[in-house]
């Protein structure tokens, strides 16, 4: 029997309409302080959302004196931003920060991104791919802030045959360097068959004196010099053919080509001549090629793939080498990252894909020690790639944690996914979570799948919340979905045998990368289907079957009003009832990296459709957080509000903390004359007393109905059994004719 409660009354009331007025309201703020440990260490930026392929690159965020360091992750075109600053964990120490604020800032690219003062004025720029080929962003400061204003959508050189737009091949990165010494910064890169360098000079400092030109169409500043670049060539495999005469290009022969390179210069022998480090698409070492000739001419007579010599660089594919001082001691490091937009073969581990050397030499005669191979993915919660967060009380103590989905890991057996547990070892209201298991149920020694999403609900109709999920089977790679059933009886633990796994037979329609997502929609009592299609629309289904045979009836494959479109492909869906106005809302995250919420009217009919919801400088904003998302919602903190949690591609987790302006106070408000509603909170009975004849529905927070149309008589007090209801918040809906009246109910254990 629940305990009746006896101290204080408490009620819950909106503060603030949410009208059409809430697309200026703030929804979310970003949670960057609850705590994540693991393997007994406290995490500094668990919230950083992980990082795959990760280009390093640093610069000025705020205005102390330490330059602060900006991550650009190529497979999931995402900038991640982190302030140097006191550990917080370790007060005698400098470490980097997560500050989601900057990401903001910075202009939506693929691909690449270099960080170069082009103009001189001190202050680095922004050079970053195009579909076109390179872009260029100006830093403008103002006070203690910055922004980025866009000067070139593309930048031009001369050619051989005229006047052309400066390509770069999508797989590649381009060295963006002052290799005249002359004070303006000169372009190298590979050509398209991925063989030759090109240099493209500048002549701003020639033709101008001033470093700050960027030329346009009809005149532009750079020029192509030479038919290549360095007297040299890429060879087959891992090789390099020298004494090439970069005078005469012979492209016959029909050698095989991959397109795929990045280019780092740097005199790495203190001979003051500008050294050469090339990652190749093909490559699993980073090839150091020796420069002999200073200046604009590059002669390159000798390389080596066995770099550096103690600890070589050794990757599934394509290194790509950062040098940046990332210990505070003003040297610059070495960092290498694979540059991939996805997992190749599925070989990579992506939550183990950051090396970093520490430099015990000097800046330009370097001796690089490797010190790890995670570096900043060590201090967040990265699982690899692909995580997909769900939150619920696995150990059954009263507050929630969470348990995440993965892509997968490369093992002896194969790519497989599973599950991370992390345990809330804090309280409801303050949670902390303990990574308390990288493998919860040991999924890859019994099932061969990847890229698993998990949900919690009553898949067969028991009354307890079972685990769903979603996953590609490695052998058939289609979409399979099974529940794991919980035993567990009222708020205990949760019991599952993942040998009693029920398999769901999905839609005949359904493909590799949909996303369902189970909810009872019509209220009758079994989970009906909504689907996140790859090619960007939502899919509806009924259940026309039951909890223990699901039969699947399509109703519309344009949900919500949400069609196929390519920016918004691959939707993953929560249903919640985010604005606390009893009905169940919509919350997606596409491939436009945002979030968004379908609010304000009756399932599917949505009229307000939200998504600058999270709070950037104070304002409402809209931040993008990746491409392939996923989606969580539950109220972790125990305000009676839903919050969410977004897991990205990346491998990590952005927590929202939802901020809605509704408020508990320890005294009734007024209540409006048409219905009264005590006690609040209840116990074992809730009593309705109305001034009109009507009806009254009962909903969970979630949108679920559990009492509909009980009659109500007016002025008669009419009392409702709440004994076997679960303890939480709902929502009371009185209809009266052409009104409606709603309350918030509390129900305490």
């Amino acid at each position: 029997m629940r305990t009746k409660y006896t101290s204080c009354v408490f009620f819950i009331f909106y503060i603030l309409a949410l009208s059409k007025a809430s697309s200026q309201q703030v929804w979310f703020k970003t949670d960057t302080v609850t705590s994540v440990s693991s393997k007994g260490v406290k995490l500094s930026n668990p919230w950083a959302g992980g990082l795959n392929a990760s280009q390093f690159l640093k610069m000025h965020l705020n205005s102390d004196t330490d330059e602060d360091l900006v991550v650009y992750d190529r497979t999931n075109s995402k900038v991640t931003t982190f302030l140097a600053g006191t550990d917080p964990l370790n007060p005698a120490k400098k470490t980097y920060i997560h500050a989601p604020y900057y990401e903001s800032l910075f202009p939506q690219t693929d691909n690449w991104m270099i960080l170069a003062d082009y103009n001189g004025d001190g202050q680095k720029d922004l050079f970053a791919s195009t579909s076109l080929g390179i872009s260029v962003y100006q830093q403008v400061k103002a006070g203690a802030s910055w922004t980025w204003k866009l000067m070139e959508d593309v930048i031009y050189t001369r050619g051989f045959s005229g006047n052309i737009n400066l390509q770069v091949s999508g797989t590649d990165i381009p060295g963006i360097t002052d290799i005249d010494d002359d004070g303006d910064l000169d372009l190298l890169l590979f050509d398209f068959s991925g063989t030759y360098v090109e240099l493209h000079q500048n002549l701003s400092m020639e033709k101008f004196g001033v470093p700050d030109s960027l030329g346009n169409s009809k005149n532009p500043v750079f020029m192509r010099n030479g038919d290549c670049w360095g007297n040299f060539r890429k060879g087959d495999g891992e090789d390099f053919v020298f004494g090439v005469d970069c005078g005469v290009v012979d492209n016959s022969g029909g050698r095989i080509l991959h397109a795929g390179n990045s280019i780092m210069l740097h005199d790495l022998n203190g001979d003051g001549k500008k050294d050469l480090l090339v990652g190749h698409v093909s490559n699993e070492h980073i090839s150091f090629l020796t420069n002999s000739s200073e200046g604009l001419i590059g002669n390159y007579t000798a390389f080596t793939n066995t770099y550096p010599a103690v600890n070589p660089v050794l990757l599934h594919i394509f290194p790509a080498a950062f040098m940046e001082d990332v210990d505070f001691d003003g040297v610059k490091d070495l960092l290498i990252a694979p540059s991939v937009p996805s997992n190749d073969l599925n070989l990579t581990d992506f939550k183990s894909s950051g090396w970093y050397y520490h430099n015990a030499g000097t800046s330009d005669k370097p001796d690089f020690k490797l010190v790890q191979k995670n570096f900043l993915q060590d201090q967040m919660l990265d699982v690899g790639e692909n995580a997909s967060p769900s939150f619920f009380d696995i150990d059954g103590d009263g507050d929630l944690d969470m348990l995440i989905g993965t892509g997968g890991m490369p093992g002896a057996t194969g790519f497989k996914g599973g599950f991370w547990l992390l345990k809330n070892e804090g309280s409801a209201t303050e949670p902390a979570f303990k990574v308390e298991s990288e493998n919860y149920l040991d999924i890859p020694s019994s099932l061969a799948l990847y890229n698993l999403k998990p949900q919690w609900t009553d898949f067969n109709g028991d009354g307890v919340a079972d685990l769903g999920f979603a996953a590609t089977s490695t052998a058939t790679l289609k979409m399979e979905y099974r529940y794991i059933p919980n035993k567990a009886t009222g708020n205990a633990a949760a019991q599952l045998n993942l040998g009693e796994a029920v398999t769901i037979t999905m839609p005949a329609e359904s493909q590799t990368g949909d996303s369902p997502y189970f909810y009872d929609a019509d209220n009758d009592g079994d989970l009906d289907l909504i689907v996140g299609k790859q090619q960007g629309n939502i899919y509806y289904y009924t259940n026309t079957g039951t909890n223990k045979q699901y039969s699947f009836k399509l109703e519309t494959d344009a949900f919500a009003g949400v069609g196929i479109n390519f920016a918004g492909r691959s939707p993953q869906l929560a249903v919640t009832d985010f604005d606390l106005d009893g009905k169940p809302d919509l919350a997606t995250v596409d491939h436009t990296g945002n979030v968004r919420i379908f609010h304000g009217a009756d399932w599917g009919k949505w009229t307000e459709r939200e998504s600058a919801l999270v709070a950037l400088n104070g304002k409402a904003g809209a931040p993008v957080y990746g491409n392939y998302l996923a989606l969580a919602v539950g109220d972790y903190d125990d305000d009676k509000k839903p919050d969410l949690a977004i897991g990205s591609n990346a491998g990590g987790i952005r927590l929202l903390t939802n901020v809605l302006p509704v408020t508990i106070t320890g005294t009734e408000p007024p209540l409006e004359p048409t219905i009264k509603v005590y006690p609040n909170p209840a116990a074992d009975y809730l009593k309705v007393l109305s001034s009109k004849n009507g009806t009254v529905d009962i909903l969970t927070v979630s949108g679920k109905t559990v009492l509909r149309n009980q009659a109500i008589r007016a002025n008669t007090e009419k009392q409702i059994s709440t004994l076997n209801w679960p303890a939480g918040l709902y929502i009371l809906e009185l209809k009266a004719g052409d009104v409606r009246v709603t309350r918030k109910v509390v129900l305490e254990p």
